[in-house]
């Protein structure tokens, strides 16, 4: 099973993001936080899955792990 957190990093990665930070500028949504998601330490909200679809592309419910 792929998680939300793995598809988030992959996304990025794919979209030529290299890394969290630069991720975090174009989102507006903290560094560390950024971190915390894609190491799945921290639960993906809504608001957050959205702005990072609109970077990264794709659809935002991909980011969002619906086991939690």
């Amino acid at each position: 099973m792929i998680y939300a957190n793995q598809k988030m990093r992959k996304a990025r990665l794919e979209a030529a993001i290299g890394t969290q930070k630069e991720l975090a500028e174009k989102t507006g949504i903290p560094a560390n936080i950024i971190s915390d998601l894609e190491r799945g330490k921290r639960k993906m909200s809504p608001a957050w899955a959205k702005r990072i679809a609109e970077v990264v592309g794709g659809d935002w419910t991909d980011f969002i792990d619906l086991t939690q």
